[in-house]
Protein backbone atom coordinates (compact mmCIF):
# COMPACT_ATOMS: atom_id res chain seq x y z
CA UNK A 1 0.00 0.00 0.00
CA UNK A 2 3.21 2.80 0.85
CA UNK A 3 4.40 1.49 -1.83
CA UNK A 4 1.50 1.85 -4.55
CA UNK A 5 1.23 5.81 -2.76
CA UNK A 6 4.87 6.70 -2.87
CA UNK A 7 5.00 5.42 -6.47
CA UNK A 8 2.46 7.10 -7.34
CA UNK A 9 3.38 10.33 -5.65
CA UNK A 10 7.03 9.56 -8.05
CA UNK A 11 4.77 9.53 -11.08
CA UNK A 12 3.35 12.94 -10.05
CA UNK A 13 7.20 14.06 -9.58
CA UNK A 14 7.76 12.81 -13.34
CA UNK A 15 4.49 14.64 -14.95
CA UNK A 16 5.80 17.88 -13.51
CA UNK A 17 9.17 17.18 -13.99
CA UNK A 18 8.11 16.35 -18.37
CA UNK A 19 5.81 19.82 -18.37
CA UNK A 20 8.78 21.67 -17.55
CA UNK A 21 10.90 20.28 -20.08
CA UNK A 22 8.57 20.41 -22.39
CA UNK A 23 7.73 24.39 -21.85
CA UNK A 24 11.37 24.71 -21.92
CA UNK A 25 11.61 23.35 -26.06
CA UNK A 26 8.87 25.23 -26.79
CA UNK A 27 10.61 28.63 -25.49
CA UNK A 28 13.32 26.73 -27.50
CA UNK A 29 11.31 26.18 -30.65
CA UNK A 30 9.54 29.42 -30.69
CA UNK A 31 13.25 31.39 -30.32
CA UNK A 32 14.41 29.62 -33.10
CA UNK A 33 11.26 30.70 -35.41
CA UNK A 34 11.84 34.37 -33.85
CA UNK A 35 15.71 34.62 -34.77
CA UNK A 36 15.48 32.59 -38.29
CA UNK A 37 12.53 35.09 -38.73
CA UNK A 38 14.39 38.04 -38.04
CA UNK A 39 17.52 37.26 -39.17
CA UNK A 40 16.95 34.22 -42.69
CA UNK A 41 20.15 34.84 -44.18
CA UNK A 42 22.28 34.07 -41.00
CA UNK A 43 20.38 30.89 -39.14
CA UNK A 44 19.95 27.57 -41.28
CA UNK A 45 16.06 26.17 -40.98
CA UNK A 46 18.09 23.21 -39.42
CA UNK A 47 18.12 25.08 -36.41
CA UNK A 48 14.62 24.50 -35.65
CA UNK A 49 15.50 20.96 -35.03
CA UNK A 50 19.03 20.21 -34.14
CA UNK A 51 19.26 23.49 -31.69
CA UNK A 52 16.39 22.92 -29.94
CA UNK A 53 17.35 18.94 -29.48
CA UNK A 54 20.86 19.85 -28.61
CA UNK A 55 19.18 22.08 -25.81
CA UNK A 56 17.19 19.86 -24.32
CA UNK A 57 19.89 17.12 -24.27
CA UNK A 58 22.32 19.14 -22.38
CA UNK A 59 19.09 20.76 -19.89
CA UNK A 60 19.09 16.74 -18.94
CA UNK A 61 21.99 17.51 -17.02
CA UNK A 62 20.00 19.97 -14.97
CA UNK A 63 16.68 18.72 -14.99
CA UNK A 64 17.74 14.85 -13.81
CA UNK A 65 19.78 16.00 -10.20
CA UNK A 66 17.15 19.20 -9.51
CA UNK A 67 14.33 15.77 -9.98
CA UNK A 68 16.38 13.46 -7.82
CA UNK A 69 17.41 15.96 -5.09
CA UNK A 70 15.12 18.71 -4.67
CA UNK A 71 11.30 17.49 -6.18
CA UNK A 72 11.50 13.87 -5.08
CA UNK A 73 12.41 15.34 -1.45
CA UNK A 74 9.45 18.00 -1.40
CA UNK A 75 6.95 15.62 -2.90
CA UNK A 76 7.65 12.70 -0.46
CA UNK A 77 7.93 14.75 3.03
CA UNK A 78 6.77 18.29 2.39
CA UNK A 79 2.83 18.04 3.74
CA UNK A 80 0.40 18.54 1.35
CA UNK A 81 -0.96 21.35 3.48
CA UNK A 82 2.55 23.20 3.37
CA UNK A 83 2.02 26.69 1.81
CA UNK A 84 4.96 25.82 -0.87
CA UNK A 85 2.59 23.68 -2.25
CA UNK A 86 0.40 27.18 -3.33
CA UNK A 87 0.74 26.99 -7.08
CA UNK A 88 1.75 30.75 -7.05
CA UNK A 89 4.28 30.30 -3.87
CA UNK A 90 5.59 26.91 -5.84
CA UNK A 91 6.06 28.49 -8.93
CA UNK A 92 7.97 31.41 -7.75
CA UNK A 93 10.29 29.32 -5.59
CA UNK A 94 10.67 27.22 -9.15
CA UNK A 95 11.53 30.49 -10.87
CA UNK A 96 13.98 31.64 -8.37
CA UNK A 97 15.33 28.04 -8.05
CA UNK A 98 16.15 27.70 -11.74
CA UNK A 99 17.77 31.05 -11.93
CA UNK A 100 19.74 30.23 -8.89
CA UNK A 101 20.73 26.85 -10.11
CA UNK A 102 21.99 28.13 -13.91
CA UNK A 103 23.62 31.22 -12.00
CA UNK A 104 25.74 29.15 -9.70
CA UNK A 105 26.38 26.76 -13.11
CA UNK A 106 27.56 29.71 -14.88
CA UNK A 107 29.16 31.34 -11.96
CA UNK A 108 27.29 34.87 -12.44
CA UNK A 109 24.36 36.84 -13.91
CA UNK A 110 24.43 38.01 -17.75
CA UNK A 111 26.16 41.54 -18.54
CA UNK A 112 27.91 41.25 -14.88
CA UNK A 113 31.89 40.45 -14.62
CA UNK A 114 32.64 38.12 -17.40
CA UNK A 115 29.86 36.53 -18.23
CA UNK A 116 28.37 37.63 -21.57
CA UNK A 117 24.73 38.83 -22.52
CA UNK A 118 24.66 35.95 -24.86
CA UNK A 119 23.77 33.72 -21.77
CA UNK A 120 20.49 35.31 -21.14
CA UNK A 121 18.74 32.41 -22.50
CA UNK A 122 19.97 29.78 -20.31
CA UNK A 123 18.30 31.97 -17.99
CA UNK A 124 14.99 32.48 -18.98
CA UNK A 125 15.13 28.57 -20.05
CA UNK A 126 15.89 27.70 -16.77
CA UNK A 127 13.29 29.93 -14.59
CA UNK A 128 10.74 28.67 -17.27
CA UNK A 129 11.37 25.39 -17.06
CA UNK A 130 11.06 25.70 -12.76
CA UNK A 131 8.09 27.77 -12.84
CA UNK A 132 6.60 25.04 -15.09
CA UNK A 133 7.72 22.27 -12.98
CA UNK A 134 6.52 23.22 -10.00
CA UNK A 135 3.48 24.51 -11.51
CA UNK A 136 2.33 21.58 -12.58
CA UNK A 137 3.53 19.93 -9.80
CA UNK A 138 1.62 22.24 -7.45
CA UNK A 139 -1.33 21.71 -9.60
CA UNK A 140 -1.23 17.94 -9.60
CA UNK A 141 -0.11 17.81 -6.24
CA UNK A 142 -3.60 16.03 -4.97
CA UNK A 143 -4.38 13.99 -7.63
CA UNK A 144 -0.99 11.98 -6.88
CA UNK A 145 -1.22 12.32 -3.39
CA UNK A 146 -4.57 10.35 -2.77
CA UNK A 147 -4.79 7.18 -0.76
CA UNK A 148 -4.55 4.62 -2.46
Amino acid sequence: MLAQRIGKQLLGTVVAVLGGWLAAVVFLELDAIVQLLQQPHYIVPDALIVGPITATWFASYFVAPVWLFLLVPLYLFVPPSSVLWRWHVCTICGVIAGLVIVGCVFRGIPGVGSLSVESWPFFVMAAITGGVTCLIGALTRERFNQRI
